[in-house]
């Protein structure tokens, strides 16, 4: 080990991310919205009937808010380390790019002024298109409600970098959003001495020297073959936009 810290360039935070292994989530509780998306979209059969836009607009509530509930269970925002993400469950989907919070706001908001307001319902058209867009809803966070991520990596998609850099990033729910990091890298991304924008507490750094070295020693001849680069193992800390943009960068592969 060469330094108790080294410090990697933001430049990773560029790279292309692919998603890697996963805990399913194997119970049956995240259909459940569904039944009552189903049951607001079977009450539009009635157009004419404002009761039924009423309870319509209260089934597509329900349906949202069951699932936003599964959500804060499984990744529990709060623990995310972004001390600039919002305090808001909607706008933290849409700080991290997972949903949009205005239209579930509105969703939201109708309900509450037929509730508590005694409004009159929306016309047909609007209540279809807020059940169009629950439904969108529940389609796009249907894999985030059935696998979380433990482990993704990046690699660069430039045509330029050494095609067997890579860095596998170990983050999310399961680590209390405590972020590890492995991987391979030009000797440039990485310094002792200068600050490249990402601070990691190192676990292992080897050149590629060493590492072949190892690898032939422990008869790992596939790993051999390199011979430029550091293969490091650590922890992020530090800067909380780092974390921003890989939270973003976590959630982007579901």
């Amino acid at each position: 080990m060469i330094s108790r810290e080294i410090s990697l360039t933001t430049q990773i935070l560029s790279w292309a991310p692919s998603r890697q292994s996963s805990a399913i989530a194997d119970d049956q509780n995240w259909r459940t919205p569904y039944r009552y998306w189903k049951h607001a979209e079977n009450l539009l059969a009635h157009p004419d009937n404002e009761h039924f836009r009423i309870d319509c607009v209260g089934n597509l509530k329900r349906a949202i808010d069951h699932r936003l509930k599964r959500l804060t269970s499984l990744y529990r925002f709060k623990k995310i380390p972004d001390a600039s993400k919002p305090s808001e469950l909607l706008d933290v989907l849409g700080y991290f790019g997972i949903a949009r919070p205005t239209m579930l706001r509105e969703v939201s908001e109708v309900r509450n002024l037929l509730e508590h307001h005694y409004k009159s319902p929306p016309p047909h058209r609007r209540c279809q298109e807020l059940v169009e867009f629950s439904w969108y809803f529940l389609r796009s966070t249907d894999l985030l409600s059935t696998s979380v991520l433990n482990d993704f990596v990046l690699r660069p998609d430039d045509g330029e970098s050494e095609k067997d850099d890579w860095i596998e990033v170990t983050y999310g729910p399961e680590t209390d959003w405590k972020c590890t990091v492995r991987g391979w890298v030009p000797d440039s991304f990485v310094s002792s001495e200068v600050d490249l924008g990402i601070t990691i507490r190192l676990e292992q750094l080897e050149t590629a020297e060493e590492f072949s070295a190892r690898a032939v020693a422990q008869e790992l001849d596939i790993y051999a073959r390199r011979r430029t680069g550091v293969y490091f193992t650590g922890r992020i800390s530090g800067k909380p936009e780092v974390f921003t943009t890989m939270t973003t960068l976590y959630f982007s592969t579901l």
